[in-house]
């Protein structure tokens, strides 16, 4: 999958390769990318002056196309090992990547996983939850999983009792919850964790390029067009 980024410059264009992470990165059965890492992607490389093309790879891969130099940028959270054995990491947070469990509020408040044994949690059926869904799936912890098409009927399944708990992104679930009663629905933290851009050792001049992103980086935060995206992003599925 390859899709071309926005500026148009007679240098060639930088990789901007990705590994899905939905909801903020993913392609459909036929390869079409969709997610507000898109938007990201486009204002940053727009207000850096630079041509870029994003490619999407498998995680293993991608993680060798940085350390070989194929792919020179990438995006990942904060001291994510492979991602560093092979690039640099940025000092500016892309953005906060928040995923909440969502409860009524007559249920108990969560603070850990071991907290969820022997209850009922609705999953959003298309995602993983990297290593954090493995731990729900897994038999000894004891957690009955309901899996949920969209995030709009993972919170009817909640309010309707389908489970006494819900885990999401915050992202996805904002404006979700903005039309509801107040106090229909609480939340508590999972798991808080930056997301940093990462350029490849193997550029000539990879720290130059990082600095570069940075700023640039800096500069759409303080507009707000960072928050803005991703408040304005529809979020599949």
């Amino acid at each position: 999958m390859t899709a071309p980024g926005a500026c148009a410059q007679e240098a060639a264009p930088l990789e901007f390769g990705l590994a899905e992470f939905p909801p903020y990165f993913q392609l459909d059965d036929n390869g079409t990318p969709s997610g507000p890492v898109l938007d990201l992607a486009a204002a940053l490389f727009a207000e850096a002056g630079l041509p870029y093309q994003v490619r999407s790879y498998p995680a293993a891969r991608l993680y060798s196309r940085l350390q070989q130099g194929q792919t020179t940028i990438s995006m990942a959270g904060a001291g994510h090992p492979e991602m560093l054995a092979g690039a640099l990491q940025g000092s500016e947070p892309v953005f906060n990547l928040a995923l909440n469990v969502y409860r009524k509020p007559v249920q108990p408040a969560i603070s850990t996983l071991t907290d969820l044994a022997g209850d009922s949690v609705i999953l959003m059926g298309a995602y993983s939850y990297g290593a954090l869904g493995q731990q729900l799936r897994a038999p000894e912890a004891r957690i009955e999983i309901a899996p949920a098409n969209s995030h709009s009927a993972a919170l009817q399944m909640l309010l309707h009792d389908r489970a006494h708990y819900l885990i999401n992104y915050a992202d996805p679930m904002r404006d979700l919850l903005r039309s509801l009663p107040a106090n229909s629905v609480a939340s508590d933290p999972l798991l808080r964790m930056n997301v940093y851009l990462f350029v490849s050792r193997a550029h000539p001049q990879a720290e130059t390029l990082r600095d570069r992103l940075d700023a640039s980086l800096r500069v759409l935060e303080q507009r707000g067009d960072v928050q803005r995206i991703l408040e304005a992003a529809e979020y599949n599925p």
